[in-house]
């Protein structure tokens, strides 16, 4: 859902790492666990296999494809799995990087990274085109956490952007 969003990111010269549990997969050779995966191309995202009940093994493949700390995390994990996740990847952040969580329901949580200024996002109901306009308000979520604006709770639905 956030494809787009992490294309522009990349367009703009970032280097995006992107778990996810679903395709586009290609083996990996570099070291780690036989299933990793990842394909980069050009300006485009980096993809790694990732199973949210899997944590550990998430974060080295995240460190693995990122090569460095991380500036910037962008997270939507399913709530039963978000403390675990945001745990294990949380040393992959650069100190005082800025982190944008996603959340599908209310309520949203409190902010879990101490020394990350998180800026929320929660999602509304969607009937058409959800991708981009979930993507568009995750953007100018991304765009206030790296201005440094505080911290603060967007709402993103199919009635924002007409």
């Amino acid at each position: 859902m956030l494809a787009f969003c992490a294309a522009e990111l990349s367009s703009r010269g970032w280097h995006v790492v992107v778990p996810s549990r679903r395709a586009p997969l290609m083996p990996d050779s570099g070291p780690g666990r036989a299933a990793r995966a990842t394909v980069r191309t050009g300006n485009r995202p980096t993809w790694v296999r990732a199973e949210w009940a899997e944590p550990a093994a998430l974060a080295e493949d995240a460190q693995f494809a990122l090569g460095r700390p991380a500036d910037l995390l962008v997270a939507w994990v399913d709530a039963a799995y978000r403390e675990t996740v945001l745990r294990a990847v949380e040393p992959l952040l650069a100190p005082h990087a800025p982190v944008v969580e996603v959340h599908a329901a209310a309520p949203v949580p409190d902010p879990l990274l101490d020394g990350h200024p998180t800026q929320q996002v929660l999602l509304g109901h969607f009937q058409h085109d959800a991708n981009r306009r979930i993507s568009a308000g995750v953007l100018e979520a991304v765009e206030r956490a790296l201005a440094g604006r505080p911290p603060s709770l967007h709402q993103v639905d199919e009635y924002s952007y007409r």
